[in-house]
């Protein structure tokens, strides 16, 4: 009897790893950062066999977003006037899918004013917004802070207010091959 619950306890556990490193499949392969200034900052990232370039742009006090494949301009949108940029080139290493974590603050103390997850399709050839945190059930209220990251080998997206650390609300995201998007696991709000 005991040999049987040695064993059963062993497999819940190679189960459990098993389950871990399944979840656990994006890196961020390129991480780049800068200042908007004068007329704008561009980066530009390898992505199988093309180049793929971001660049914020200051066009009449206001800014937009500009992305090029080969450089060509393949999708435009106005973001919020956010000063200090970072963008990162995040890698599904389950699927081969890669996508970008664009982010942006106002201020240099770090604050979330923008966080997109976004990505170029290569069957509908065209640039997707995958992930806009407006879309997303916040029970945190208006001043908690929406950010997309790399954890673990987990793309995380998740609100939180820093009076209220260790508290978030979690979404956590995978690449489904079927629906040729970003499908996600409500985690509901977890402690730190």
């Amino acid at each position: 009897m005991k040999f049987i619950r040695i064993c059963l306890l062993v497999c819940g556990l190679m189960l459990a790893f098993v389950g871990v490193t399944y979840a656990s499949s994006f890196s961020v392969s390129a991480d780049k950062y800068g200042k908007v200034e004068g007329n704008g900052i561009e980066f530009s990232f390898p992505e199988n066999n093309n180049t793929i370039q971001i660049a914020f742009l200051t066009k009449d006090n206001e800014r937009y977003l500009i992305v090029g494949k080969d450089g060509e301009p393949i999708y435009a949108a106005k973001i919020p006037n956010v000063k200090y940029v970072r963008v990162k080139q995040v890698y599904d290493t389950e699927t081969g899918k890669y996508a970008y974590i664009i982010s942006g603050s106002i201020n240099s103390m770090g604050d979330s004013d923008l966080s997109l997850l976004m990505g170029y399709d290569e069957q509908k050839e065209a640039w997707q917004l995958y992930v806009n945190p407006i879309n997303y059930y916040n029970p945190l209220g208006k001043y908690a802070e929406a950010n997309i990251y790399v954890e673990n080998g987990e793309l995380i997206l998740a609100y939180s207010i820093i009076s209220k650390h260790p508290k978030a609300q979690e979404y956590h995201f995978f690449w489904d091959e079927n629906s040729n998007w970003f499908g996600y696991k409500d985690y509901g709000i977890v402690q730190h």
